[in-house]
């Protein structure tokens, strides 16, 4: 391959819905429209399951797919090794941190979670199942072979897999447990990865439960009964309660905006609740693919997490 081009690899996690690739990619590659993602895919710069893609291919969890991009300069990784929760001879757990991306794109390709334990490991191949957001740090799951890996798609799939997450969000929260079973797709803005409630978007459920709450701020638990993307966000702004440090869904967005656009400042922070959103993927319970056995991963929330809590008074579990 032609030294001015880097090839990013990546698969379409157990935890997404198979869906037209052009479609799939306009979701993940966040600078790119669908009409960008279909040259990309015409100029011969996709790949999906090894020969050359079209843009009404269908992909589904587990596919492999390849975007080639021009060869950039990209900064030294944040970080060199991530803190492993649990590993064997088929599965991985990592805590991944709330600065990191969960698979590389085409600005940064080593320092992404993927990237960072596949050097980590010696270079050892291991397949992500399922993804996380930059600024959500917790729970990440890999595994080491083709067949855990199919494992994983299917029991994601199949919403074998229950996911908890920890959550900051704005104001006193007044209920003590409360299910949400709303409608998510895109809003349709300016923001073209801001989702919302819509009555013609795809079904979503949640389930939330009030652990703490102080005066201005409170602590959730939630757990997705579906995947969609943002979903814990979308349903808590929509009770009128966005995660804290979330830029793209307190008040419109604007402060997302002036980030991509890199004019952020400190009373833009200051507005939206932190640096980043304060939401942490703390539990997952899924069965062994390989003993049988119920397994629960647990990740303990960074300091971050715990200083912001301490800092508006709502007590966090450790």
């Amino acid at each position: 391959m032609d030294s001015s081009w880097v090839e990013v690899p990546f698969e379409m996690p157990g935890d997404h819905a198979a869906a037209r690739l052009d479609a799939y990619l306009a979701k993940r590659l966040h600078r790119y429209s669908r009409a960008e993602v279909q040259r990309l895919i015409d100029a011969g710069r996709v790949t999906l399951r090894g020969r050359s893609a079209k843009a009404a291919a269908r992909v589904v969890p587990g596919d492999r797919i390849v975007v080639r991009y021009p060869k950039t300069e990209e900064a030294p990784p944040k970080h060199e090794r991530l803190e492993v929760l649990f590993e064997d001879d088929r599965l991985l757990a990592v805590n991944k941190p709330g600065d990191l991306l969960s698979h590389p794109t085409d600005k940064v390709v080593k320092g992404a979670a993927t990237s960072i334990l596949r050097e980590q490991f010696g270079g050892r191949k291991l397949h992500l199942a399922h993804r996380l957001d930059r600024e959500t740090s917790g729970v990440l799951l890999l595994a080491k072979d083709h067949e855990t890996a199919s494992a994983l798609t299917d029991a994601f799939t199949t919403r074998r897999i229950s996911k908890e997450y920890l959550a900051l969000v704005r104001g006193r929260v007044e209920w003590k447990t409360k299910l949400v079973d709303l409608a998510i797709g895109r809003e349709g803005g300016e923001i073209k990865v801001r989702q919302a409630v819509v009555a013609e978007g795809q079904p979503a459920a949640t389930e939330f439960e009030r652990l703490s709450a102080a005066g201005h701020a409170s602590l959730v638990l939630a757990a997705p009964k579906t995947g969609r993307l943002h979903q814990i966000r979308v349903h808590l702004a929509a009770l009128g309660h966005p995660v804290l440090g979330d830029k793209l869904y307190v008040d419109d967005g604007a402060a997302y905006l002036k980030a991509v656009r890199r004019e952020l400042t400190s009373e833009d922070l200051d507005f939206v609740g932190g640096a980043r959103q304060f939401l942490h993927a703390w539990r997952l319970a899924l069965t062994h693919p390989g003993t049988g056995k119920a397994l629960t991963i647990v990740a303990p929330p960074p300091e971050d997490f715990l200083a912001a809590a301490k800092s508006l008074g709502v007590r966090c579990p450790r």
